[in-house]
């Protein structure tokens, strides 16, 4: 039977379950895709929310205290520097992965966290990936990232605060 995914826990997946690959993190409904951080799908409007993040050093304005978590929106490839974790220009809302996790923070719906192996090491595994649990987004904004775009000007980021669900709500 195929498992469909939804906003929210999955289903037969433990918090604190383990996975060598990202492929392996898709299969199991977690995440949508195997490379990007953002992951939405369709609420029952049809509208696209967001259901889950990969935390794995995407950027360097991200921050990780395991029971919150200070995360950096998405932005196409073109509009990043891979060796640097910066970004070239300026991050926009309508930005399809943007829009969907902050209409997740408009809606209320929690987000699934998964922490890869390039993440904060103090709570990230040296090789796999790991389900950390479900968190609420509590705050979005716009703000300045810590490094400027290549013409020295300012980058305006999507800045999302999550924090982690207490443990009873995690089953």
């Amino acid at each position: 039977m195929e498992i469909e995914r939804v906003v929210g826990r999955v289903e037969g997946v433990d918090v604190g379950a383990v996975f060598h690959r990202r492929l392996d993190v898709m299969r199991a409904k977690l995440h949508r895709t195997n490379q990007k951080g953002i992951s939405w799908l369709r609420d029952e409007d049809g509208s696209e929310v967001g259901d889950a993040i990969v935390l794995n050093g995407g950027y360097e304005d991200d921050e990780d205290h395991w029971t919150w978590v200070r995360y950096t929106g998405a932005s196409p490839d073109k509009d990043k520097d891979e060796k640097t974790k910066s970004l070239l220009r300026s991050q926009s809302w309508t930005y399809r992965d943007n829009a969907a996790l902050k209409r997740s923070y408009e809606r209320g719906h929690p987000v699934r966290v998964i922490r890869g192996y390039r993440g904060d090491s103090r709570y990230s595994l040296p090789d796999d990936y790991r389900y950390d649990g479900l968190y609420q987004i509590t705050a979005v904004r716009t703000a300045v990232s810590k490094s400027p775009a290549p013409d020295g000007s300012k980058i305006e980021i999507c800045q999302f605060d999550l924090e982690r669900l207490p443990d009873e709500l995690q089953e």
